[in-house]
């Protein structure tokens, strides 16, 4: 009985994670080349990685309108962009997921979904003065990136990228990250 108990616990172990883990792509490597890309913004522009070659540090900011913890988040990145765009750090917000694959049980902590029209209603309640761009539809940014979560920040000083933990003022101290920056930037400088 003991021996049948184990084998079914082996098996188990082998074979349920094949079919649940959900996977995905990995994390760009620190030190890798910034990927390609050429996205809509809610501005009616195409924004391409080509056009932010002046910059002296690029910010992609892997965000999403539905997420509470993006939403939590919003403030922050929003205040990181204002205060560092004198400096020379551009930052760009990029909307990974394909609204058609957001569960309905994901949508009770929201009031806007992840479409591209949502995009600009959230963008134009919260302010976001930093292009918004959406890869919802073939996601093929968010692959080449990696992010594993919503916000994901990587930060570029001339096209490579290592990454960068931020934190929210908002959060209680014993929820912050110990890696976290409140100045995320500042060793760029």
């Amino acid at each position: 009985m003991l021996r049948r108990l184990f084998s079914v616990l082996f098996l188990f172990v082998l074979v349920v994670p094949a079919f649940c883990d959900e996977g995905g792509p990995p994390t760009l490597a620190v030190g890798a080349a910034a990927p390609d890309f050429c996205l809509p913004g809610i501005d009616g522009q195409n924004h391409c990685l080509k056009d932010y070659a002046a910059s002296k540090v690029l910010v992609l900011a892997f965000t999403c309108n539905h997420c509470p913890t993006a939403q939590l988040y919003e403030g922050r990145i929003k205040q990181l962009a204002e205060d560092y765009r004198a400096r020379g750090v551009t930052l760009l917000a990029i909307e990974p997921n394909n609204p058609a694959a957001v569960r309905l049980d994901e949508m009770g902590y929201t009031d806007v979904g992840d479409s591209f029209e949502d995009m600009k209603t959230r963008a134009k309640f919260r302010g976001f003065d930093y292009p918004y761009l959406y890869d919802g539809e073939t996601q093929s940014v968010s692959k080449a990136y990696g992010p594993t979560a919503t916000p994901h920040l990587f930060v570029s000083p001339f096209t490579r990228f290592f990454p960068c933990y931020l934190r929210s003022d908002s959060l209680p101290p014993s929820m912050r990250s110990a890696h976290a920056r409140p100045e995320p930037f500042q060793p760029l400088f």
